[in-house]
Parts: C-alpha cells; structure tokens; sequence
C-alpha cells in the first residue's frame, strides 16, 4: 500500500532547497519561483497526509493531529492566522489583502500555507532525528542560497546580482542583503542546534567539525551582507544567549559575564570608531555604521509615523494586509521624497514588523502576532523546569533540561532563549518576507516539538 504520509514527509524536507530558486524568466525573479515552489509543495504534501489520513486504518496520524492543535502554540499560530486574513477581509481591499501581487507573492495565501506548514511539520514529523534531518535540508539550502551570490558577485553567465566592487553586498538567492543576514542567523541556529543534539559527547566528529565550519561560513555571509539591523538583533541574541546560560550554570557564571561585557565592548568599539580606516576596511563595515541620524533610519521614522497616523483612522483590523500603500498615499509625508535622490526605502511597507502589523492588521493583528512569543516563552520555561527521562526511561533530575538526550543542556536551551531576540529586535526596522517567514515558522514548529509533541 502506498504510504502518503511518506511522501508527504519526503516533500516537506525538500522545501529549503527551494531558496536557490531564481526565476530570471519573470519580472521578479528572487520572489516568484521560491513561493510557487513553496505553495506547489506544500499542497501536494497537504493533498498527500489528507489522503492517508482517509484511506488508512492507522490512527496514529489522526491522534498526532488532534495532540498538534492541542498545543498552545499550535493555537496561537493559528488565532494569528485566522486574524491576518480576518483583517484582509475587512480591509480595504480584501482581493490585495488575500492574493497579494505578483512582486511581494504574500497576503492571506501565504499565511494559510505557512500555517499549513507549521502544521505538517508537527504532525510528520515525530522523531528528533527526523527534525535533525529537515534542519539540514534547511542548511544545505542555506549553502545553495549563498553560493548563488558569491557566483552573481564574481560575474559568473546566468546568475544574477550585484558584483563584487566598493559597496557590495552579499545578496545571495534572496535578492535583498537585509534578508539574506537574518536568514543566516537562522542557519547559525540550526547548525549550532545539531551539533548540541546529535554531537554533544563527539565534538571533534567529523560532522561536529563540519557544522562548527558552516556556523562560520554563516556568519561570514552575515558580515559580507552587512545589515545594520540584523547586527543589532545578533549581538542582543549574544548577550542573551550567555546572560541564560550564565543564570544556568552557576560556577562558570563570572566567566561568563566576563564574555558578555567583551561582545559589548567589541561591538561598542566598532560602531564607535567606525570612520576609521581600520574598521572601514572590515568586510561588511557598513554594519558598524549605526546612528539614530542615518538617513536609512531617518526614513523609516517617517514610515512609522504614517503607519501610526493609519492606525489610528482603523485600530481594530487595520487596512488589510498589502494595503499599507494605501497610508502611504493618504498620510504621506514630503520628507520622505528628496528632489536630488527620490523615494526613500521603498513605501509599500512601514519597514518594521510591529508597524506593518499594526497599520495592517489593526491591535488584534499585532497583539495575535506578539502571542505567538508570548506563548513560546511561557512555554519555555515551563518545559525548561522539567526533568528529562533518558534511553532507560530513568528520571534525570535538574533543570533547565531542552533535549532528552539523557544530560543536561543549558546550551540548548539558551540557543532557544536568544534566536527569538534577534528576529524581533532586527524586526525593528525590517519587515517579514517569504524568506524569513519560512525559517519562523520553521522554528515555532520545532518548538513545538520539543514542549509539546516529543518524547521528553
């Protein structure tokens, strides 16, 4: 008998290959090929589990089903998602608000199918080492997706992006330099994840020592895309991701405190003396250049501020998702447009997370969207209290446990504290695409493995 599930499960792990997907036959060719891919997948995974699920006798799937919209979290990604296309609808534009455009390829589609995602993840996905293995799917991915750049960067036929030159700046298969540095600090996480799971006790392993080495080919694409926000939210996951671990293991906590006030201090020190020649010459310096008088920044004040003024005219539901362009026309503002250098950052998004969110979706939208973070934490450190049971069903007694690999792992549990940190706080001044989404949802989902749908 064919098993659906199966091959529902195989499509899900090559969805991050998806990434490399530049379609230069289309009008926006880092968008369009990587959410049809995206969108193909996902409803023949979906078409796929609905089949087995019908026609099969086994039960199991239908249970897993019912514990994954049980889960908090599972909850609160869908209250989320149920609020997005509910502000759509009443909007002012429902048809945008649904179906986007041809350009950004998001709206309440998206979010159904980034929902659906989260969802077959959770239910297929049942083994850790089964998540282990779609995080390097998604790693390898992430490879693709840089190479594609560094290949565009050196002018190789058929690759297209900026080349090499003064002010370059890796753009990978993305198409925008912003997203590409948050994507790597996802894949930094991933790596970093897989090597606290599967490599604890062989850290010099041959697969321990390859993960160590793609962290660092991440975090160099990081810097050559030199994104001023993404930096902020890293340095922010540094310092908390040592501060939790700090608070876990008391007797290396000075040494650790001592780690923190070194990130702080270096950070501090480049950003302070970033019109020297020795930092300007640094791959990627523009990250140094952080200012509140930045005209980037500047612009995007005024971008808030519309999006604000929008707000207030609808506080409830908003304008609609992909109308924000719409405030932009109503409340726009003349700073924003300069005779000898045009339009700021472009004007069909406050460029922020929470601004988007609010002028979109209204209060309920952003607040449904805040929850998600809410309940994640909450959930962390109920789960982070509990002891873990190891391969001979023994009690280990402890706290601040994240993995059942039968030891304690505060790492673990701080590389879950930090990542949101530096997604939220980069999402400041940047707002979600496909691209990003993809890697959230990724990982609530294996969030809500680890409190709510595994073995621990």
């Amino acid at each position: 008998m064919t098993d659906y599930f199966k091959f529902s499960k195989y499509l899900l792990y090559i969805l991050p290959l998806g990434m490399v997907i530049v379609t230069s036959s289309t009008l926006f060719p880092f968008i369009v090929g990587k959410y049809a891919w995206f969108r193909g997948l996902v409803d023949i995974a979906l078409i796929l589990f609905l089949i087995g699920l019908f026609l099969t006798k086994n039960n199991f799937y239908k249970d897993r089903l019912l514990k994954v919209l049980k889960s908090p979290l599972t909850i609160s990604v869908l209250v989320f998602t149920a609020i997005f296309v509910l502000a759509g609808f009443f909007g002012i534009n429902p048809k945008m608000s649904f179906w986007s455009n041809f350009e950004r390829g998001e709206g309440g589609i998206q979010i159904i199918h980034l929902a659906i995602f989260f969802l077959l993840l959770g239910i297929l996905f049942v083994e850790e080492k089964e998540w282990q293995n779609f995080l390097i799917f998604s790693l390898i991915g992430g490879v693709l997706m840089a190479f594609y750049g560094f290949f565009a960067a050196i002018g190789v036929s058929g690759f297209i992006g900026p080349q090499y030159g003064e002010e370059f700046r890796l753009s990978g298969s993305i198409g925008n330099p912003a997203y590409t540095a948050a994507y790597s600090i996802f894949m930094m996480f991933f790596a970093a994840y897989i090597i606290v799971a599967r490599y604890s006790r062989r850290l010099l392993s041959a697969g321990s020592l390859a993960l160590f080495g793609l962290i660092i080919f991440f975090l160099a694409v990081f810097f050559l895309a030199a994104t001023r926000g993404a930096f902020i939210g890293l340095v922010a996951a540094i310092v908390v991701f040592l501060g939790y671990f700090a608070y876990s293991k008391k007797e290396i906590r000075k040494r650790l405190f001592a780690g923190i006030a070194v990130v702080l201090v270096v950070a501090g020190a480049m950003v302070y003396f970033k019109d020297t020649d020795a930092v300007k010459s640094i791959p990627g310096a523009r990250i140094f250049d952080i200012s509140f008088s930045a005209q980037t920044f500047q612009h995007r004040t005024i971008m808030w501020k519309m999006a604000w003024e929008g707000f207030k005219e609808r506080p409830l539901l908003g304008w609609g998702p992909e109308n924000y362009i719409q405030i932009f026309d109503r409340h726009f503002d003349i700073r924003y447009f300069e005779p000898a250098k045009g339009f700021g950052a472009w004007f069909d998004r406050a460029h922020s997370i929470y601004f988007d969110y609010l002028a979109e979706t209204g209060i309920l939208g952003l607040l449904s969207y805040l929850s998600i973070f809410g309940i994640f934490y909450w959930q962390f450190f109920k789960f982070s209290k509990k002891p873990i049971i190891n391969n001979k069903q023994q009690a280990i007694k402890g706290k601040n446990q994240l993995l059942a690999i039968g030891e304690k792992s505060s790492i673990a549990n701080a590389l879950f504290f930090a990542l949101p940190v530096a997604y939220l706080i980069q999402g400041i001044v940047l707002f979600d695409v496909f691209t990003i989404y993809f890697n959230v949802f990724t990982f609530l989902a294996l969030a809500n493995f680890k409190f709510n749908l595994g073995d621990n």
